[in-house]
């Protein structure tokens, strides 16, 4: 009888030790190394590269930005042929802003002179479809850089290049709308594209 007591106590006795360690808590398994990441890719403001949000940002009040963009992948080979179809897409956001900076010339000469409104849009739809042919030989390749597999091209288009351009548009459109006769794009370029500068720039991808 006494050998049964001690071991019924014995056993009560482990059974309180492990009811210790079981309130107490376990303790917590050693956390397991989370795998490495890669490093994140260079940041992109408004949905461009930084260096071509610096261009724009740096850019003079004398000259207009166009961007244009071309992917090629992990490919490098396609170096050349991508830059080529980068810059071809570039131009034409060229041509829209040398558009819109005389869209505003054409409106402030109408709010000034005694240009009949219809007139007016006749000369302005003249001069759009002069300047949308316009082959912008003075535009240049200013940046360039290859982000996640796409090619970005920067391209500047100076103020006395564009210049040469309106003078041709608007001969031309004054051939078709001679009561427009008196209007002087050139006189009115530093006006507009300082206008335009003000707008802040505004990125336009492809």
């Amino acid at each position: 009888m006494k050998n049964l007591c001690v071991i019924v106590l014995a056993a009560g006795l482990v059974l309180s030790l492990i009811g210790c360690a079981t309130s107490g808590g376990a303790a917590a398994p050693a956390p397991v190394p989370a795998a490495s990441t890669p490093a994140p890719a260079a940041p992109v403001l408004g949905g461009m590269p930084p260096f071509v949000r610096d261009a724009y940002l740096n850019a003079s009040e004398d000259v207009l930005i166009g961007v244009g963009m071309y992917t090629i992948g992990n490919d490098r080979t396609k170096m050349n042929t991508g830059k080529t179809f980068a810059e071809t897409r570039a131009r034409p956001e060229i041509t829209r802003q040398l558009q819109s900076i005389m869209k505003d010339m054409v409106n402030d000469y109408t709010a000034t002179s005694e240009l009949d409104p219809g007139a007016s849009i006749s000369f302005q739809e003249n001069i759009t479809q002069a300047l949308a042919k316009a082959d912008l030989r003075g535009a240049k390749t200013v940046a360039l850089d290859v982000v996640d597999g796409v090619i970005y091209v920067v391209m500047e288009y100076g103020k006395s290049n564009a210049a040469s351009d309106y003078s041709a548009a608007t001969a031309a459109a004054k051939l078709a709308v001679p009561a427009a006769a008196a209007f002087d794009a050139i006189s009115r370029m530093d006006t507009a594209f300082n206008k335009a500068a003000a707008g802040g720039p505004v990125p336009a991808g492809d």
